[in-house]
């Protein structure tokens, strides 16, 4: 399992301010480079969240008639509560080790703005639309969702690039959407969730022990 915060590395800064304001314990932070954009990385280490995560109703509503957690804690809502309060996008990300249960969230001025979750049960959320279903991971519900979402932020055609390697291996459903979330905040197709699990575990962390 691994359960992350990322955010673009103009705003490494903040990073410090956040954190103790969000969790207690100990944190790992680790900045890798995919191309021209550098991401930092935390991951929790042995942290434990200073409160709640604030969830909208209609989301809260989903988890409790389907009995089904977005995230197996709430430091990476509170963490991307925090940090996109002081500036930065965030996103929050959570996964099995197969895949077949993922969260993404995407933080903005201080709040949840975006949701895909695959599990048991399937739920995406925006303001704008309310709650739905995530793609499917076909070509006709992929080409909806990135076309609205990620070609106008990284191109059409690393968009359309990603489009074709998720459609020819067709992944599930919870591959689909970490790769489409990681290629809107990498800019380009990522590398395959298994590589980037092992660089982000490989990477030198500096520890922050947090009160």
């Amino acid at each position: 399992m691994f359960e992350w915060v990322v955010v673009r590395s103009e705003h490494r800064g903040i990073v410090g301010t956040a954190l103790p304001r969000a969790w207690r314990g100990e944190a790992a932070v680790a900045e890798l480079t995919f191309g021209a954009t550098r991401v930092t990385f935390i991951v929790p280490a042995a942290a434990s969240p200073r409160r709640a995560a604030r969830w909208p109703d209609v989301v809260v509503d989903w988890v409790d008639i389907n009995e089904e957690r977005l995230f197996p804690t709430d430091l990476a809502s509170v963490l991307g509560e925090e940090l996109s309060g002081l500036g930065a996008e965030v996103l929050a990300t959570f996964s099995e080790l197969d895949l077949r249960k993922a969260t993404t969230g995407w933080y903005r001025k201080g709040a949840l703005a975006e949701l895909e979750h695959v599990g048991a049960a399937q739920v995406s959320w925006t303001p704008e639309d309310g709650l739905g279903r995530p793609f499917d991971g076909t070509r006709r519900s992929m080409g909806a969702q990135v076309g609205r979402r990620i070609a106008e932020l990284v191109g059409d055609e690393r968009s359309a690039n990603l489009m074709d390697r998720l459609d020819g291996q067709r992944l599930a459903v919870g591959e689909a959407i970490l790769e489409t979330a990681f290629l809107r905040m990498l800019g380009q197709t990522p590398p395959k969730m298994d590589e980037l699990r092992g660089q982000v575990a490989t990477a030198p962390a500096q520890r922050l022990r947090l009160g």
